[in-house]
């Protein structure tokens, strides 16, 4: 039955049965891993409940621990943490109840201890800070602030909440460990059916595939072999058939084709004789005119393809034949024009060479031409630019002269005024020295008075002490007074002596800047006559300039129609040694062409 099925059906029934298989394991698998993810989730839910169990008494703990150190220190600033440790466990406590509300036991304890946390923290730690914070703004109050009772209170409330927390969080182990158990049996469960799944996978697959290969390498096989005794020459070979599918018609139809071609080369073989007879009589004719020879007749007919064939060269080689005399003909007449353009192409040519050459120089010449035009056109550039900037220079060298003057006179102006005063300051220097000479006098006349006070006193005795320390001071004033006027009078003689100094040099200063003024006023004069043949160059230099540019693009306008001129000319002269050489090619291949033509036999 199974060899009667075609390929198609073998294929998808033995592909279908392992991906059936395979839908199963992953639906199988599938399920278990939803399970497996409903049971980690519920893991996590529950570690989350602890950790939130564990926060809520966190922050009791820290609630305590804060409110025991104020009351110990009365350091308000341990109070700090008490209100968000507050905030936080009423947080962790909704959040606790969102969690577990699937579980009314749980909710239970939750409803117990949420009013117990709320009493603890309103009844005992509000009161106790209360009562600190009182105490802190009293002097000389004990240090210790709670009482036994208060500290038993507390503990007992802090206690119980613990131990409902404790339940909570035992509660959820218990669950854990549940869920733990049931996660460990279905990971169990699904590697199980992973290694049996797996297992009948391959095996189911490896059975279909020896089947599958049974059932299509065996009519191959037969088929190949058919194939390779063909080939090898034994036309006599057929393929075994051995079922019905796709494979058993091919190998029918193999056998079928083998049988036609067998029977198909026996009359091509009867045909292949009778062609290599007409095919032997049209090569004798065919070899004797690739030797050159055309005088043989083909004498082959019939109405098949050799016939056609023999019909068509018997035309072609009557045409070769008239195209054979025409060429020969057409060779001589092709020779003796060659000749003849090529004597006349050889004389343009020398004729073009010359007026090449004859270009070149012309145009060295021009671009000799044009290049001196363009730097005597740039010196004369120069020329006039510096004939402008000369201009430009002595204009305001002459002005500059002109200030120089100027100041030149108010410095002789300005050395008469300093030697009036030079003049009048030795007239005072003088009248000083006169007060001088009479201060001296007095200075004199006081010392011999005060030595004759001196005197006086000394012969008064007691009486003329007094009188005679005022006599002792008033000379030693005189005395002072000397001695400086003495300064004064020395200072003075060095001061006319330096103020004569200055006059004489000042005198000799006048003189050098009366002098001074004559050149420059002379200088001046030579700089505007200089200054006006300058400015006379200028227009000559400018016509000069106009007329060299122009002259320059002349030259300029003459070197680019010389070098046109130039290359037309050797264009032309290449052209003409193309066409000498083209001339040349043609003699060649008429040569070419009466040895070739020469070559055949032509005559009937």
């Amino acid at each position: 039955m199974l060899k009667d099925l075609s390929i198609k059906t073998k294929l998808g029934a033995g592909f279908g049965a392992i991906v059936a298989i395979i839908l199963v394991l992953l639906a199988l698998a599938y399920t278990n891993f939803s399970k497996l993810s409903a049971a980690n989730a519920w893991d996590r839910h529950t570690l989350q409940v602890l950790l939130e169990a564990n926060r809520i008494e966190t922050a009791l703990v820290q609630i305590q621990t804060s409110t025991r150190g104020f009351m110990l220190t009365g350091e308000e600033s341990l109070t700090a943490p008490i209100a968000a440790e507050e905030a936080l466990a009423r947080r962790h406590q909704a959040t606790l109840a969102a969690l577990t509300a699937d579980n009314p036991a749980q909710q239970q304890r939750l409803t117990r201890l949420a009013p117990m946390i709320d009493a603890w923290i309103e009844r005992v730690i509000h009161p106790l800070l209360d009562k600190r914070r009182a105490l802190n703004k009293q002097v000389g109050v004990s240090q210790q602030v709670a009482t036994p009772a208060d500290v038993l209170n507390g503990a007992k409330t802090i206690a119980d909440a613990r131990a409902l927390l404790g339940e909570i969080s035992a509660e959820e182990n218990r669950l854990l460990e549940q869920r733990a158990a049931a996660s460990a049996e279905l990971q169990h469960s699904m590697s199980l059916l992973l290694i049996l799944g797996g297992s009948a996978c391959v095996v189911l697959a490896a059975v279909i595939g020896y089947l599958l290969s049974q059932a299509l390498l065996g009519p191959l096989n037969h088929l190949t072999a058919a194939v390779g005794r063909i080939t090898g020459g034994d036309q006599s070979a057929r393929a075994q058939v051995l079922s019905g599918d796709e494979l058993g018609r091919v190998g029918t139809a193999f056998n079928h084709m083998a049988q036609t071609i067998q029977d198909s080369q026996a009359n091509e073989l009867a045909a292949t004789n009778l062609l290599r007879s007409k095919v032997d009589a049209l090569l004798g004719v065919v070899s004797k005119a690739a030797s050159g020879d055309l005088t043989g007749r083909i004498e082959v007919g019939g109405a098949d393809a050799i016939g056609q064939l023999a019909h068509g060269l018997a035309r072609m080689f009557d045409n070769l034949r008239a195209l054979l005399n025409d060429v020969q003909k057409a060779g001589i007449q092709v020779t003796t024009a060659a000749t003849q353009i090529a004597a006349s192409a050889k004389q343009q040519e020398a004729t073009g060479i010359e007026q090449a050459q004859t270009s070149v120089e012309v145009l060295s010449t021009t671009r000799e031409i044009s290049a001196n035009t363009a730097e005597l056109l740039r010196t004369m550039e120069d020329a006039t630019a510096v004939a402008d900037y000369t201009t430009s220079a002595t204009a305001e060298a002459q002005n500059n002269l002109q200030r120089m003057d100027g100041t030149m006179q108010h410095m002789v102006a300005a050395t008469d005024s300093i030697n009036a005063k030079l003049a009048a300051l030795s007239e005072k220097a003088s009248n000083i020295n006169s007060v001088l000479i009479t201060i001296t006098k007095v200075a004199d006349q006081t010392n011999i008075l005060s030595l004759n006070a001196a005197i006086e006193a000394e012969k008064a005795g007691d009486a003329g002490r007094g009188f005679s320390v005022v006599a002792t001071e008033i000379r030693r004033l005189a005395d002072q007074t000397s001695v400086s006027t003495w300064d004064i009078e020395q200072m003075l003689k060095e001061m006319q002596s330096a103020v004569s100094a200055s006059v004489m040099g000042m005198d000799k200063f006048s003189e050098e800047i009366r002098r001074s003024v004559g050149e420059v006023r002379q200088v001046t004069d030579q700089l505007s006559g200089v200054m006006d043949q300058v400015q006379k160059l200028a227009p000559r230099f400018d016509a000069v300039l106009q007329g060299m540019q122009s002259q320059a693009v002349g030259a300029q306008q003459i070197s680019e129609t010389m070098t046109l001129l130039s290359d037309a000319t050797q264009q032309t002269v290449d052209s003409l040694k193309a066409t000498s050489e083209a001339v040349h090619q043609l003699q060649y291949a008429a040569g070419d062409l009466q040895s070739s033509v020469a070559n055949f036999a032509v005559a009937a």
